[in-house]
């Protein structure tokens, strides 16, 4: 598939803008790269290259990339020179400074080392599908997916989304689910699970393996619940779902995107399949869970 994550975020008022209006707003933040003391930069590229606009629409989806670079100083770096200036200022005064002290020398030490320092770039795509009143980002991370989120909201000055609502805990209905070896519907299980110990906090971590084997259902009676699971959907669609409805490690199984020399195309055929298999994905999925609470 064309991302190999996704936060999935519910659209909670219409989007207003088309694609070369949303492409002008997002331009007050286009990506510029750190400069200077500052250590980070977070804006908007082109998803089809330097040349391309800032958004890329099809079949009502606007594909989205930003670009986050940072400038990252090694901790020991900075250690070894703010106990140089240290040991040299206390040299010249003839005492011991304090941690105040100590604490400013650190800091002027990681302004002076920044500019010096090889940024570490790293892009990350989304799609809006104002039908379906999706956001989906492709990153693992949450914190990556909230700079997205906030860029949006920056360039466009009001964007109100929330993460998936269902009505009952998905933890509760993984844990059913391996405990009783039934899954809704065009659901089969995965070869992955996490197991954790509400009262200990043990965990089990269950990769390549079995779901609905006897040593599963052993650790659940013990007292653990699922937190993360594996699921086909249709035999098809592989991903992993967490506690928080992130889906992790999509993968399709078979494709019907045309191999095509042209890279625009591939894309999206790609963008396409994707959204039309999370579209109809997304909607069980959450039936699965007690049913969604859509946003008001």
């Amino acid at each position: 598939m064309l991302f190999k994550n996704a936060f999935v975020y519910r659209l909670a008022q219409d989007l207003e803008q088309d694609s070369e209006s949303l492409a002008a707003q997002l331009a007050v933040h286009e990506f510029s790269p750190c400069t200077g003391i500052r250590p980070s930069s977070f804006g908007w590229i082109s998803p089809l290259g330097k040349e391309g606009s800032l958004v890329h629409e099809v079949h009502g989806c606007m594909l989205l990339r930003a670009r986050r670079e940072e400038k990252v100083v090694p901790t020991s770096t900075i250690n070894d020179l703010m106990l140089e200036k240290i040991e040299r200022l206390e040299g010249i005064e003839g005492r011991k400074l304090n941690t105040k002290e100590k604490q400013r020398i650190k800091e002027d030490c990681t302004t002076e080392l920044i500019p010096r320092a090889l940024p570490r770039s790293k892009q990350i795509m989304g799609y809006l599908a104002p039908r379906d009143r999706l956001l989906v980002i492709d990153t693992a991370s949450a914190a990556e997916a909230e700079l997205f989120i906030d860029c949006i909201r920056s360039s466009l000055g009001s964007f109100r989304v929330v993460p998936p609502q269902v009505k009952e805990k998905p933890t509760d209905h993984f844990t059913q689910w391996l405990l009783n070896r039934q899954l809704p519907d065009n659901l089969g299980f995965g070869e992955q699970c996490d197991l954790m110990d509400a009262e200990t906090g043990a965990t089990v971590t269950c990769r390549r393996q079995e779901l609905d084997t006897r040593e599963i259902r052993n650790h659940i009676e013990a007292g653990k619940m699922c937190t993360k699971i594996g699921l086909r959907w249709h035999g098809d669609l592989q991903v992993t779902v967490d506690k928080d409805l992130a889906l992790r490690q999509l993968k399709m199984d078979a494709s019907d995107i045309p191999d095509d020399e042209d890279p625009i195309a591939q894309l999206d055929a790609a963008l396409v399949d994707m959204s039309m298999t999370l579209a109809r994905f997304l909607p069980e999925l959450f039936s699965a869970l007690g049913g969604e609470s859509l946003p008001e």
